[in-house]
């Protein structure tokens, strides 16, 4: 299991959370989302299989082109 950090700075509100995490727990192999409005992060536990640009993708189909990996 890993687990990897974005940042997405065009997340805003509670919407914006329920959208990104409806995208990316779609992913087969995501375990669980946690999203933080105040440090504007996203955090995915996921199986090792799945991309990191796989969740990239999910959270610009959520609408937010703006992603930065933070951490693994």
């Amino acid at each position: 299991m890993t687990t990897e950090t974005f940042m997405v700075p065009e997340m805003l509100c509670h919407h914006c959370i329920n959208a990104i995490t409806k995208e990316v727990t779609a992913l087969a192999g995501v375990q669980s989302v946690k999203a933080e409005l105040s440090s504007k992060h996203v955090m995915v536990e996921h199986d090792e299989a799945v991309p990191t640009e796989a969740i990239i993708a999910a959270i610009n189909e959520a609408g937010y082109q703006q992603v930065a990996v933070v951490g693994k």
